[in-house]
């Protein structure tokens, strides 16, 4: 019985995977047309400069998300085990506590923020050669604060998607998400073309999705309404510690990596102009990324579900094959951006890109690379129960990055500095989680 049992639990969660892959690349299909689509419409409409204003606004805004602590893997591993021992209660007062948790957060968030746009001056936040600005700045920016904090709690829905192995429906109203995105967008270009309401669209489409998503979850699975009554102060600590953690994995590297250096560049770099470049950048980062994110993001907890019931062999496979696929897919997206970039950017932005230095987009590339690595790395230090020792180190190399970051942009470079970040990230994390997740899945096997 326990063979034919490993063998219907490998089976379930092979096929979520494939479910989820196959379910993703429908929906990243449907972000990189959206992505290709909208951003030369927005700076032909736009400007570059303005379409710089509106990738500063988003860079901005996406501080927030330093702040939403998220609760993904206690809450994927908590929900997997109540689910296994059919514990109702359990998953209820896991997903209510979480919610709870996150509005929390939230006004805390929403207060700061605001407090921050309401007194600072905007060339006091954004650098000298935004003064002027401040009458296209200041509308986007609250109504981009407003849906950004929305996304605390609707976030919510896809780590519970997550504990029960259902990352293909996140994929379904994601896909939802980005048509109605593209239907804003047009709209917007057409009609309302400010930088406000390119926010709005872009952002608001995902926020409608992701209630959607809130409320077919709601339907599926009962016990995750939320209640108040439902709220268990025991789990607070759990949750709390373990989204802090996780928070330092991903969440505060994406901020310093896209966020913060979009501002450094904006004030010690070109300005808008520079900035929308570097905007360029980190759009193409998230749009290939994503087809590795659409493996990963399955197989991480596929994997945690696979330690806990002594499947390792089912384990150490996966971990192969996310390494396999995430290495080849960075190597060969990064290869045909240094060899086809200059023209394929001019092609995609118009002429205002088409000079793009081919230098500068293989200085990318090794970042971009090693940006890879440490995901796939991040993702299987999750699955193997390491996320606070995750946090430890990727805090430290974060430190070093702000370092390193601002060193090179003093030096006017911003070739030496994707370069700098590259060899950061290989020196740090590139080489030191592989050996813990080697450890992880040796000492597991051992036992």
């Amino acid at each position: 019985m326990p063979d034919s049992t490993t063998a219907e639990n490998s089976i379930r969660r092979d096929r979520s995977i494939r479910l989820a892959v196959v379910t993703s690349l429908v929906s990243k299909l449907g972000t990189v047309l959206l992505q290709l689509i909208s951003i030369p419409l927005a700076v032909r409409v736009l400007g570059r400069e303005e379409f710089g204003l509106f990738t500063m606004v988003n860079l901005t805004l996406g501080t927030v998300s330093l702040l939403e602590i998220g609760v993904g893997p206690a809450l994927a591993h908590g929900l997997s085990k109540a689910r296994a021992n059919g514990d109702v209660e359990s998953q209820r007062a896991l997903v209510s506590t979480s919610l709870m948790l996150m509005l929390g957060v939230a006004l805390l968030t929403g207060a700061l923020m605001a407090s921050v746009l309401a007194l600072v001056p905007f060339d006091s936040l954004f650098g000298a050669k935004f003064a002027g600005k401040e009458t296209l700045l200041r509308p986007a920016m609250w109504v981009g604060l407003g849906l950004f904090l929305m996304f605390f709690v609707v976030n919510l829905t896809e780590r519970v998607r997550e504990g029960y192995l259902e990352v293909a429906s996140n994929n379904l109203w994601g896909a939802v998400g980005n048509v109605l995105g593209a239907v804003f967008v047009g709209v917007g270009i057409w009609f309302v073309p400010e930088v406000w309401f390119l926010v709005l669209a872009v952002q608001g489409a995902m926020i409608l999705a992701k209630l959607g998503n809130m409320v077919s979850c709601w339907k599926k699975h009962p016990a995750t309404v939320p209640s108040p009554a439902a709220f268990n102060p025991s789990l607070v600590r759990p949750l709390l510690t373990d989204g802090l953690s996780f928070s330092a994995c991903f969440i505060l590297t994406g901020f310093v990596e896209a966020n913060f250096c979009g501002w450094l560049i904006g004030r010690m770099g070109g300005g808008p102009s520079e900035v929308a470049l570097w905007g360029v950048f980190v759009t193409l980062t998230v749009m290939q990324l994503g087809f590795v994110v659409m493996l990963s993001t399955p197989t991480w907890p596929a994997v945690a579900e696979a330690l806990a019931r002594g499947d390792i062999d089912w384990a150490r496979k996966a971990a192969r094959r996310l390494y396999f696929f995430g290495l080849g897919f960075a190597s060969l997206s990064s290869l045909g951006l240094v060899v086809l970039g200059p023209w394929a950017l001019g092609v995609w932005l118009g002429k205002s890109f088409a000079d793009t230095d081919r230098a500068v987009l293989a200085c990318y590339a090794a970042y971009f690379i090693m940006h890879v690595w440490r995901h796939l790395n991040h993702a299987m230090m999750i699955g193997t129960g390491q996320v606070k020792r995750l946090a430890v180190i990727q805090i430290l190399e974060t430190l070093v990055m702000i370092a390193v970051v601002c060193v090179s942009l003093s030096m006017g470079s911003l070739n030496l500095m994707l370069l700098s970040m590259a060899a950061t990230i290989l020196l740090g994390t590139g080489w030191i989680l592989p050996k813990m997740v080697h450890r992880a899945l040796h000492r597991v096997h051992q036992g």
